[in-house]
This record gives structure tokens, sequence and C-alpha cells, in this order.
């Protein structure tokens, strides 16, 4: 195996250039593999925390006949708390909060934008949807004479930052049209471009006096010590509720976005096996051009007693070796861009905001802190993969070489 190796280095670096130009395509694939891998699983998972973190923690209840998209937020149906599911909440959480959803106008001067509006419990709020990631610019109220706080994008609709004045309006839980003038206590960055673009924060006193729902709520969100666990805790929680309420996930919910990943995913495979498909044939026609410029040398070997399988063994360990190089090299060089940007992350706030301009990701719930994902696995199974193609395609080249008659290869 030693005398293989030691010859099939001494042939590649013979032809150093053809060489070096069919390991191109096995390390580019390599570290496709490895990055689309890296990247896509980091995707994944910051849509679960974007989702997790800023709009159902890892179970919410909402009344029974809530709209499931768009900015409709009925109050005819809100929800209350009985003593045993305030009980349970206590027990089998880390954290639960009251949220209230409505849908009021805010208007500034002539103008005016239909918002989302949350109105948030300013004690409990932060044990389910944590705010390490806000950039806030001013206070976060708590009273309903702190006003209210602006995401990103009304504030730049309206023009508006800390300490102007607003009217907001909106219906009250009975159907009355109801209006404050409020202050805005500060504008806010949370990194999720279904939370920046449209949503104003309402601390519950103020949503109270703006809604009057009675101590009712529209969302009840909480959060566990596993999210693995939420489909029993979602099912425990309906039937504390009853039929007034249902009960989601946040798999259920970031499901349409996992799918489209998946769907990158395979693009990104599709484009992977593409580049080690080239890399085959490449590796392939290096491996067959060598065996033909050296017919007097596998004569020689042939008449030294080196047998047909002998001579594969060569030709296939210098497709080996090429591969393995190759993919190294496609590696190392993923390994390291996936460790670095799963530490340090990649600021994708510029790319959402442009792509946000458009609507076209509005509501998609999502960190643009993106973390790709480091996986020791990935990488092994990116250099199991670029070594079995290029070592497979130089079977037939091999068998070629060995094909020759002894006599006629040393006359050749």
């Amino acid at each position: 195996m030693m005398f293989f190796l030691k010859l099939s280095l001494l042939n590649l670096l013979r032809r150093y250039g053809r060489t070096t130009l069919s390991m191109v395509s096995v390390i580019v694939g390599v570290l496709v593999i490895i990055l689309g891998r890296g990247t896509i699983d980091g995707l994944r998972e910051s849509i679960i925390r974007g989702q997790i973190d800023a709009m159902t923690g890892h179970v919410t209840a909402l009344p029974a006949d809530y709209p499931t998209a768009g900015l409709s937020h009925p109050l005819e149906n809100l929800l209350t708390l009985d003593d045993a599911t305030t009980e349970w909440l206590n027990t089998n959480t880390v954290g639960w909060t009251q949220r209230l959803l409505f849908a009021p106008r805010v208007v500034s001067g002539m103008d005016a934008v239909r918002v989302r509006a949350i109105g948030y419990c300013p004690e409990t709020d932060t044990r389910v949807f944590p705010r390490g990631d806000w950039n806030v610019q001013g206070t976060i109220p708590e009273t309903d004479s702190d006003g209210i706080l602006l995401t990103r994008g009304i504030a730049r609709t309206l023009s508006l930052n800390k300490g102007d004045s607003v009217i907001v309006e909106t219906r009250t839980h009975a159907g009355a049209l109801n209006a404050l003038q409020v202050p805005v206590a500060g504008t806010v960055s949370t990194g999720n471009p279904a939370i920046d673009g449209l949503v104003v924060f309402v601390p519950m006193p103020l949503a109270e006096s703006l809604v009057r729902p009675n101590g009712q709520f529209s969302h009840l969100s909480l959060l566990l010590n596993r999210r693995a666990d939420a489909d029993n805790a979602a099912a425990q929680l309906q039937s504390l509720l009853g039929n007034t309420a249902r009960t989601t996930t946040w798999e259920i919910e970031a499901a349409p976005g996992l799918e489209a990943q998946d769907i990158r995913q395979t693009f990104l495979d599709i484009i992977a096996m593409a580049l080690l498909i080239m890399a085959a044939a490449g590796i392939a026609n290096t491996v067959l051009m060598a065996a033909y410029e050296r017919i007097r040398e596998i004569g020689t070997l042939r008449a030294l007693g080196l047998t047909r399988r002998g001579v594969m063994g060569l030709f296939v360990t210098e497709g080996f070796v090429m591969g393995l190089i190759g993919s190294i090299i496609g590696a190392a060089a993923g390994a390291w861009m996936t460790w670095k940007y799963s530490i340090q992350g990649i600021d994708m706030t510029s790319f959402v905001e442009q792509v946000g301009a458009s609507d076209m990701m509005q509501d998609l719930p999502f960190s643009t802190m993106l973390y790709m994902n480091f996986s020791v696995s990935i990488i092994v199974i990116a250099i199991i993969v670029g070594v079995t193609v290029a070592t497979v395609s130089s079977f037939y080249p091999a068998m070629v070489a060995s094909s020759r008659n002894p006599a006629d290869a040393t006359r050749g």
C-alpha cells in the first residue's frame, strides 16, 4: 500500500497543473456541502428562535376562531384564566405571559397608518419574550402615562422619534370607537422583520384604557424547559381552556419557513453534486490521460510481476489521493468559515431592510443575526463524499490501464 501511495504521489506531482485543476471541483463541491448545510441549518434555527422569542414562545393559546394571518385582530371573544389553569401554568412552565393584540390606527398630523399593536404585561412579558437583541432608542414604557414604543418601520413611515406625540384610534372590546393622545416613549429595532415593519408595543395598562377588555386577553404564551415538550404542553393547556380556545406551538407556526429552507437545502445539494460530478469527470480524465502517457511504465511494471489488480490499485490510488487532498482542503476552508460565523454571526439587517421594502419578508419571523451551524458530522460526511466520488471515478481509467498486455505495453 505504501508503494502505491508513494508512486501515486510522484505521478500526481509530475503533472501538478493538471492534478490541481482536477482537484478544484472537489474542493468547491466539498466547500458547498459544508457551507450550504451550515447556512441552511443556521437559517432554520434563526427562524425557530425568531418564532419562539418574538411571536409564540413554545406554546400559545388564542381564541378558537382567531384568524391566522393579516392585520385582523378581533376583540369579541377574548380569553380569561381560571385558578386551575393559573396553577398549571405556574407549576409546568418556566414563564408565561398574557398579550392583547389589536389593530389601531396611529395618527401623526395629517398622516395615519394601520398597525398591529401588542399589549404586553410589563411584569411578565420578558419571562417568555427576551429583549437582549432589541436596540431601543428611548425607554420601554411600563405604565399608561409612558406612552407607546414604535418599531423602526412605523417610526420611519410617520417620521416619529422619542418624545413626539401621536393619536391612537381603535375599537374597544364592546365595539365603540376610542382614541387617546399618547407620547412616543421610544423606537425599537428587534431584529425580527415580522415585528419591525408594522408593530407598536403598548403596555397593558394603556391597552386596557384603549380597548377596555375588562382583564381579558387575546394570547397566552408560555415558555417550557425544553421546546421538544411543546406538543404535550399544548394538549394539556387545551384541555384546561376548553373549546373557547385553541393552542398552537412554535413548530406549527414555523413550519412554512422551515419548509422553504428544506427546498433551499435541496437546491444546494443539487449544486454540490453537480460540482462533484464535474470533479469526477476531471479526475477520470486526468487518470485516463496518465494511463495513456505511461504505457511503457505500465508495461515495465507488468513485466516485473505487477498484476492487473496491482495496476488498477495504482491508478485508483491516484484518484483516491486527489479526492482526499481536495476534500481536506475544501473541508478545512468550510469548517473554518462555519466555525467563525457560528460564533460571531452574520448581520443581515441591511439585506432584510432592502427586501422588506417590497413587503416580501414582512410576515416571516426570524432573527436578522444569522449564526451558521458548525457540525463535525457534516464535515466528515463531506470528506467521505468527496473521496468516494474521486475514487469511483478513477476505476474506469484504471481498468483501461490494467487491460494492456505487458509485451505490447513495453513495445509501445
